[in-house]
Formats: C-alpha cells, sequence, structure tokens
C-alpha cells in the first residue's frame, strides 16, 4: 500500500499542484498552442492547451487547482500532496472556434514575433506567472512573464479566444 505522502509546506504544494495542472494526457508534441496562469500566494492556477486529434479534430483542454476546495478541507495548514483537486475539462473546438484559431494564427504568422514579453525592469509584489506558447511547424514561441511588454497586445486575441473556450468552468473570474 503507497503512503499519501502530508506536508506543511506550502511552497511543495504549490510546486505539486503546478505538476498537476500540466498533466495533460495527450502528448507534449501535438499541443498547438497553451496558455497558464500561477498565481504566487492565492488564486485558481489553470492551463488551458489546444490540440489536433488523429482525426483531424481540434480541442481543448482545461486543468486547473481548486485552491478554494482545498484550502477549506486543509485549513490547519497540513496538505495531502496525492489528493489535490483538479478541475478538468475538454471540449471540441466549434467550426467557428476553429476558424478564429486559424485566423489569429495566421495573423501572427505574418508577424514578426518578439523574442520576450516580459518586463523585468519592474518590481513585482505577489503577481501571477503567465505562460503562452504556440508550436507549430511555421510559427514558434514560449513566452513566461509577470509583467508583460506592450508586445503583448500581439497575442491578446489568442488569450481571449483560449480563455473564452473554458469561461463556463475556469473559477479565475477575469
Amino acid at each position: 500500500m503507497k503512503k499519501e505522502r502530508i506536508t506543511s509546506n506550502k511552497e511543495a504544494l504549490i510546486e505539486k499542484a503546478q505538476k498537476e495542472i500540466d498533466a495533460f494526457t495527450i502528448k507534449q508534441e501535438n499541443i498547438l498552442c497553451y496558455f497558464s496562469e500561477l498565481p504566487s500566494i492565492a488564486g485558481f492556477p489553470f492551463k488551458i492547451i489546444v490540440f489536433q486529434n488523429k482525426e483531424g479534430e481540434f480541442h481543448s483542454q482545461f486543468r486547473q487547482w481548486d485552491t478554494a476546495y482545498d484550502f477549506d478541507r486543509w485549513h490547519l495548514g497540513v496538505y495531502n500532496l496525492d489528493r489535490l483537486r483538479i478541475i478538468e475539462q475538454e471540449i471540441q473546438l466549434s467550426a467557428k472556434q476553429q476558424q478564429n484559431l486559424h485566423q489569429i494564427l495566421k495573423n501572427l504568422s505574418s508577424q514578426q514575433l518578439p523574442t520576450s514579453i516580459d518586463k523585468k525592469n519592474v518590481i513585482t509584489l505577489d503577481v501571477s506567472e503567465f505562460k503562452l506558447g504556440i508550436h507549430l511547424p511555421n510559427l514558434q514561441g514560449d513566452y513566461t512573464w509577470r509583467v508583460a511588454t506592450k508586445e503583448i497586445e500581439l497575442f491578446i486575441p489568442l488569450i481571449d479566444l483560449l480563455l473564452s473556450l473554458h469561461e463556463n468552468i475556469n473559477q479565475r473570474k477575469l
């Protein structure tokens, strides 16, 4: 019988939660794009991916750590690393959503993408870490930021589309 891992270390809990929200069942090389938010203190860390399956259908998966549920049941500060509550959802993109995604990606592919969108010369306290990735044969980019530069404007249509795919289940309210 496997022993469950219990800790009072909040950093270990957050590290485990980040691994859990990244634990998608599809292979990494099939992911076309992704977006995630990892709050530094409280909130609802999540990740959204879009992929194309073997049949050519576009799907999106969503994984989010339900921090409200877990912190309510672990109010004494003792955490079970093997029993995090992860909210999951998978949807097939509609024809309109696929069309929007193709148009956004087409527009991005005609642009010179920045090498970074992270504004490093500022001091931030308790700010979320954001990640965005695009993995297409003709368009590649992985970005991480806490405070974005003005170049983020290039990616707002893609981020908005990804967020809209799972807005009915995402506990993070924009």
